[in-house]
């Protein structure tokens, strides 16, 4: 989870990645398969943002979410270590805690279920992560479909079949506007070549993948 929060739509949204890990019988991870990318908008509050991650989790049955901690993203990792209620059906979302802090959770049963990553402090590596997994071709996207590959049915559910094809390009486009950019200290950064394009989706996928 790569963590946004403010009122201007033109802004970064958070972004979502999720991954299935692939492993052989040594237990060696062979292939990441990114299943889906979302997108939640960057004016909703921090509590409206934990309901809709925890219903990503859910509906993945996702083992661990790994959220961006640094400056605002604190505010959302306070939200997922409270309970969260979906607001239509009012069913508790449960309560998380986190797996590599002693933060204290708002109920005693929370799920472990919540790594808390300050990517500043491990940035180099998440970028060297990345690389790794794109170059040695375990990280795997959706083949890439055109808009007269998909069928009537896939319109017609199209958040499920049609959007996390759309997400993977966006995706393809914001990697392919980063620079990267070696730092004095040996270690790298990533720069963005043209500002007006985010780099949410990316930054998310990285987080997982260095994960």
């Amino acid at each position: 989870i790569d963590v946004a929060r403010s009122q201007d739509s033109s802004n970064n949204q958070s972004s979502v990645a999720v991954v299935e890990v692939v492993r052989n019988k040594k237990g060696r991870i062979e292939y990441i398969n990114l299943v889906n990318l979302f997108n939640i908008s960057n004016s909703l509050n921090f509590t409206a943002q934990a309901v809709e991650i925890k219903k990503i989790k859910r509906a993945f049955n996702a083992k661990i979410a790994i959220s961006d901690s640094n400056g605002l993203g604190i505010g959302l990792i306070d939200e997922l270590m409270k309970e969260s209620y979906d607001p239509l059906t009012h069913e508790s979302l449960g309560c998380w805690n986190t797996t590599n802090t002693d933060a204290i959770p708002e109920t005693n049963d929370a799920e472990k279920c919540l790594y808390d990553l300050k990517p500043q402090s491990a940035n180099s590596d998440i970028i060297v992560a990345f690389i790794d997994m794109v170059e040695s071709g375990k990280l795997r996207l959706l083949v890439k479909k055109h808009d007269s590959d998909f069928t009537f049915e896939d319109r017609e559910n199209y958040e499920e079949r049609v959007v996390p094809f759309i997400s993977t390009d966006y995706l393809i486009e914001e990697t392919a506007n980063l620079q990267l950019k070696p730092l004095p200290s040996g270690k790298l950064s990533i720069d963005r070549v043209v500002k007006k394009y985010n780099k949410d989706r990316v930054s998310a996928l990285m987080y997982v993948l260095w994960y």
